[in-house]
């Protein structure tokens, strides 16, 4: 499974890809853990109000092939999405 994270907002509306990988690369553990934090992040993300503001930075999470799942993460999350956002921030 493809997992892409970009780094999007800011005053000068920044869009940079802080992560890109294949869980089929990862060792088997690694690739646990991700498929832990996404789940978490699945259950979670849609429950969290979103913030407003064209200014504020958020996380965008793409997973799949193609348009595939998209998860968006305020860059200051809650503590519920900060261990799954940082798990898949390490790999």
């Amino acid at each position: 499974m493809r997992v892409k994270i970009e780094r999007t907002g800011g005053f000068a509306g920044i869009e940079e890809t802080v992560a890109a990988y294949d869980t089929d690369d990862l060792p088997e553990q690694e690739a646990a853990k991700v498929y832990d934090a996404l789940t978490a992040i699945e259950a979670t993300a849609a429950q969290e109000p979103a913030e407003v503001g064209a200014d504020l930075m958020t996380y965008r999470i793409t997973v799949g092939d193609g348009p595939g799942k998209v998860y968006t993460v305020s860059e200051e999350p809650s503590p519920s999405l900060a261990g799954p956002l940082t798990a898949l921030l390490r790999q």
